[in-house]
């Protein structure tokens, strides 16, 4: 099976759902945290912000992690690593419900922190083989819809459970979630894959060592690619990590009226990973500068907007659609530098994604808390922005790697014909 002849099959379409599960939960496992912090302080007798703590261990071992487990298990076949990541995932969130104190907490965590990246990564580099080339990018927004709407989405879910059945509840339906989807998403994946790469390519090339992996790290546009992933995910969060504080502090929302607004912009995550597959097929990496350009302008505004009450609601919806419009052209420029190039770290390449959105996460949390802790939550909206027009600049700058590397190519090409006439 190549990648530019996929199995076309009636199961496409459950395969491509169950993968959007298989996404959602793996967010759903790290974020639910956000919403329950309180209840887990309280059971466990720790304080609030010891607890909170948590969230910032998660996507720092998440980030750490991905890359590094995706190196050491690159022999592996695809379908026997992601079964054996599963089982640590699933574990990890079962062992939660039996922590009943601060240690057995943090292990139970960072079990599912380590394996969440490459799971997602792994799941990214099936999608151009079950629905093609040409569909890819739509459908990478949609998996990576499925994780992102899991920090607005399943926060609420999961402060609900808590409230009526108590803290461990919401751990239970990520169990229970992670579980369904694992034994309904194994046997329904592609059994064999044959990665294409470029006729230029040395087959021996596509071996996966470490050595032949990490080759992808000297790549401009993948070094480029990774840091403006990183500088646009700390742009989000300044805020993000903010946003119910914001909600119910200036913004004045009881907690019914922040819940539906929560819900809201969880639906315009969404629409942000939508969005993302349309602008990768249309506009490419072309768009990625505009893109920056117009969530710096939204973050900035919201300084402006907050203080006026009812405007800055829209001026939040709209943080959230350009949010995540980087994720299908990022993560197509990956896969298509790695298939093309370097055929041994079509994985790995793909876990860079997760790494560098994650520490982004880590970045931008940081900052932000700095941010309140010294300005107050109205200037998060600002700093997000300076971090977004800084990622657009790198933007800017991979457009022309991107553009001189296909002219190289097309020189060479030239070339090679001019010496066979």
């Amino acid at each position: 099976m190549s990648l530019t002849s996929p199995a076309r099959t009636p199961r496409s379409g459950l395969v491509v759902s169950l993968l959007v599960a298989h996404a959602f939960a793996l967010g759903f496992a790290e974020f639910v945290l956000i919403g329950i912090t309180p209840d887990v302080a309280g059971a466990l007798g720790e304080p609030f912000t010891r607890i909170g703590d948590l969230v910032g261990y998660y996507a720092l071992a998440c980030a750490v992690a991905t890359p590094l487990v995706s190196l050491a298990t690159a022999r592996i076949d695809r379908l026997k690593l992601t079964a054996a990541l599963l089982v640590v995932f699933n574990a990890g969130n079962l062992l939660t419900l039996f922590a009943n104190d601060y240690a057995l907490l943090v292990v139970s965590r960072l079990m599912p922190a380590i394996t969440s990246g490459t799971l997602l990564a792994v799941a990214l580099t099936y999608v151009p083989d079950i629905v093609g080339k040409e569909k890819a990018p739509r459908v990478l927004g949609l998996l990576l819809a499925g994780f992102s709407v899991s920090s607005v989405v399943g926060v609420p879910i999961g402060t609900l459970l808590a409230d009526a059945f108590g803290w461990k509840a919401a751990y239970g339906c990520v169990f229970a979630l992670g579980l369904v989807v694992s034994i309904a998403l194994l046997p329904a994946l592609p059994r064999r894959t044959d990665a294409p790469t470029s006729p230029s390519v040395n087959p021996t090339t596509s071996t996966p060592t470490v050595r032949s992996q990490l080759r992808i790290l000297t790549d401009s546009r993948v070094l480029v690619n990774t840091a403006m992933i990183l500088l646009g995910a700390a742009a989000t969060y300044v805020f993000h990590t903010y946003l119910t504080p914001v909600l119910e502090g200036p913004l004045g929302l009881d907690g019914a009226a922040a819940s539906a607004m929560l819900l809201l912009v969880g639906a315009a995550c969404v629409g942000s990973n939508l969005l993302s597959g349309w602008i990768a097929e249309r506009f490419g990496l072309h768009a990625l500068p505009l893109t920056f350009g117009l969530h710096a302008i939204a973050l900035a505004l919201l300084a402006v907007t907050i203080p006026t009450g009812l405007p800055a609601l829209a001026n939040i919806l709209v943080v959230a659609v350009l949010m995540y419009a980087m994720n299908s052209t990022v993560q197509m420029l990956y896969q298509t530098v790695a298939r093309t190039d370097y055929p041994a770290a079509v994985t790995f390449s793909a876990s860079l994604h997760p790494m560098s959105f994650n520490a982004g996460i880590a970045l931008g949390s940081f900052a932000g808390g700095i941010v309140v802790n010294t300005e107050g939550l109205l200037a998060t909206g600002p700093v997000g922005a300076l971090f977004a027009l800084a990622a657009g600049g790198l933007a800017l700058v991979l457009v022309r790697l991107v553009a001189t590397r296909h002219a190289e190519e097309r020189s060479g090409e030239r070339a090679v014909k001019q010496d066979a006439a």
